[in-house]
């Protein structure tokens, strides 16, 4: 199939982005498309991204300030479900760095559930973001079919455009990174066991003092709720616990790791220095 990334050709195509929130998220109050062209025509983007002439995804965003710092905030990006897994989402990113650099910014930043391991395969693994930020609740209740449950907890990714890290994974296509391949100095935070049908979050240590630490998360998140919600509900407060205690001893999240045998999945927090880490 081929996959068309572009910006909407008329007023009729952000309409349609309504009703992709909705297959995407099972949302009952997509982002109208109003804010939609308000955004996309002051400073902002909307990408939809085409299968056959058919919509099956899109990302839009608007120009963000952190005190002196102006980036580019990707407050959404989706993929309709029978379109996942085909780099649509992949696609969607590149292009929307394409455009980034073209304005002149370095920087994109978006939020993201921690607990959504497809996601940080291709933010964290593939793309090369990194994350320095854990906020707790971020976006209060949301009601959708994805998100309802437990808390709005996310990581606040930073993608440093033209640094060295994201220019060679671009290059060489994205990693995937094996369990296997991850350095043996490296220490387990947070560990699961096998309980019952699902892995439930189990081992917690919040004193590792090495270089780099993992920390389990589950492979499917959206099974653990369908299965044992009470499980999903533990995996975000025992995550929330160790991810806020490294990350605020300088830790950085800088990749993230697959044993795909044993479906599970892993992050891989570092304490080089930034300087460091823009290089890996």
């Amino acid at each position: 199939m081929v996959v068309d990334v572009r910006q909407p050709a008329g007023l009729s195509e952000f309409y349609l982005c309504e009703e992709l929130q909705r297959r995407i998220w099972g949302t009952d109050n997509p982002v109208p498309a109003h804010v939609l062209i308000a955004g996309h025509r002051n400073g902002g983007l909307l990408l939809m991204a085409f299968e056959d002439g058919k919509p099956v995804g899109f990302c839009f965003g608007i120009t963000g300030r952190d005190g002196n710092t102006t980036y580019f905030y990707n407050h959404m990006l989706g993929v309709v479900a029978e379109a996942r897994n085909r780099g649509v989402g992949y696609l969607l990113k590149l292009k929307l760095r394409e455009h980034v650099l073209d304005t002149g910014l370095n920087l994109i930043k978006w939020t993201y559930d921690p607990l959504q391991s497809r996601n940080a395969a291709l933010y964290i693994g593939k793309l090369g973001a990194i994350c320095r930020k854990y906020a707790v609740n971020y976006y209060g209740e949301i009601r959708d079919t994805l998100n309802a449950g437990y808390e709005s907890d996310r990581f606040i990714a930073e993608w440093w455009l033209d640094s060295l890290r994201v220019q060679r994974r671009i290059e060489n296509g994205g990693m995937r990174l094996k369990l296997s391949d991850v350095d043996n100095k490296a220490r387990y935070a947070l560990e699961s066991r096998v309980d019952g049908c699902v892995r439930k979050a189990a081992k917690v240590k919040l004193n590792l003092e090495s270089k780099m630490v993992l920390v389990e998360v589950p492979w499917d998140i959206g099974l653990v709720k369908q299965l044992n919600p009470k499980f999903a509900v533990d995996w975000r407060t025992k995550t929330r616990v160790v991810f806020h205690e490294y990350l605020s001893r300088g830790y950085v999240v800088v990749d993230f790791a697959v044993n795909e045998d044993e479906k599970r999945s892993f992050y891989i927090l570092s304490k080089e220095t930034i300087t460091n880490i823009m290089t890996l």
